[in-house]
């Protein structure tokens, strides 16, 4: 299959806009990523206008932490760009992991603060930095995408949260992005701090069941101070986190460039706290005295390797059946709406009408609720342990 000149290789991910393929550029043969829209997100004329304006305008930016956009298109009834294919993971895959240190944590919260800053002075707001828009590549840098390209809207205008559609997790948005607000870079300085407070914690900072009460959450909750949670957390990394979480843009960073210099600050607090290792003095034990020691502690670790022996032999089958059980336990997800009778679908899949309960593993999902007359309703959900997982979905009427 083919989208202008690019020829398709391969799926390689799926959003609440669209699909992205790797696909080979024949007319000077390189490896590009295609983003596809979905034909039900071009919804009028003027969007396609706006769409295209703003693509050309991203396609100008230039910086080593932003992925960068070649081309953008029309064909087979919808608008696809053409980017530069990266190779590495998704930052919300990494955050998975757990494999950052906070040395670490902070060098990638500059190198998006930076990208940000660059891109705010061109005029342009990201308006939806999530873990999934931030790209590790394989050599460690970090690359920023979709600019813009989520949300083709003026930058000067309110921010709408549902155009029709709720589109991926809203856990990263700003206050001012929930209410409808005018934003600014400051509301992109406010999901890099809900970022860092996630990496940092452990946690996310908004919690809620469904949207309305982690919409709620995001406008009048105060999280709990990272260095109240873990003591070890430096003082000034969590005074800076705080400080992105204010509710109030004239409360945050004013600039990218004064979050980046905060944020090297604690880099220099974090490197004076690393205290180098003390030598091994020699010991001035007898001789006599360390062979008694050690015949001691080879007799106690014989009797420590017999204990366990026997008592792992005792556990081995009993640990190995509730491995088992816990594979098979499945989640159950409670599926409402008002009005109900909306039709749920399920990764594409249609399951049947609200209310329903579907047992479904552990995993990801890409959930959508639909209903005649209904704006749609969509979003993609994290399922990370077994139990009940309610989700209430409010749709609204055309009209």
């Amino acid at each position: 299959m083919q989208y202008g000149r690019y020829e398709i290789i391969k799926k390689i991910g799926k959003g609440g806009m669209g699909v992205v393929y790797h696909a080979h550029d024949p007319q000077i043969d390189r490896s590009v990523a295609l983003k596809v829209l979905r034909a039900d997100r071009v919804v009028s004329e003027d969007f396609v206008l706006r769409f295209f304006k703003e693509a050309k305008f991203i396609g100008r930016l230039s910086h080593p932490n932003i992925v960068t956009v070649y081309d953008v298109g029309r064909d087979h009834g919808t608008i696809y760009i053409t980017m530069e294919y990266l190779q590495g993971q998704p930052f919300n895959e990494v955050i998975r992991s757990g494999r950052l240190s906070v040395g670490q944590i902070i060098d990638i919260a500059l190198q998006v603060a930076n990208a940000l800053g660059y891109a705010h002075e061109k005029g342009i707001v990201h308006r939806d930095i999530k873990p999934s828009n931030i790209i590790l590549t394989n050599e460690g840098d970090v690359k920023l995408t979709d600019f813009g390209i989520a949300r083709a809207e003026d930058s000067n205008a309110a921010q709408q949260t549902q155009t029709g559609v709720i589109l991926g997790t809203p856990f990263y948005m700003s206050p001012e992005q929930v209410m409808g607000k005018k934003i600014d870079g400051r509301s992109d300085l406010f999901s890099l701090g809900v970022i860092l407070y996630e990496l940092i914690v452990g946690r996310k900072p908004f919690k809620g069941d469904h949207f309305t009460a982690i919409f709620r959450a995001i406008t009048d909750d105060i999280p709990v101070a990272p260095l109240k949670i873990d003591d070890s957390i430096p003082q000034p990394l969590s005074d800076l986190i705080m400080k992105a979480l204010s509710k109030n843009p004239d409360e945050r960073f004013q600039t990218s460039k004064e979050m980046e210099d905060a944020l090297k600050t604690c880099l220099q607090v974090k490197e004076s706290l690393l205290l180098p290792e003390k030598p091994i003095s020699p010991s001035k034990k007898p001789v006599a005295s360390v062979l008694i020691m050690g015949l001691m502690a080879a007799i106690v670790l014989v009797g420590i390797i017999y204990f366990f022996g026997v008592h792992n032999k005792k556990q081995a089958s009993s640990l190995s059946t509730r491995i088992e059980a816990n594979k098979s336990v499945d989640a159950i997800l409670i599926v409402t709406s008002s009005p109900s009778g909306a039709q749920v679908f399920l990764d594409d899949s249609f399951k049947g009408n609200t209310p329903i309960n579907l047992e479904i593993p552990i995993g990801k999902y890409e959930v959508r609720v639909s209903l005649p007359d209904y704006l749609g309703w969509e979003a993609q959900l994290q399922i990370s342990e077994p139990g009940e997982t309610p989700l209430h979905v409010r749709l609204i009427s055309i009209e």
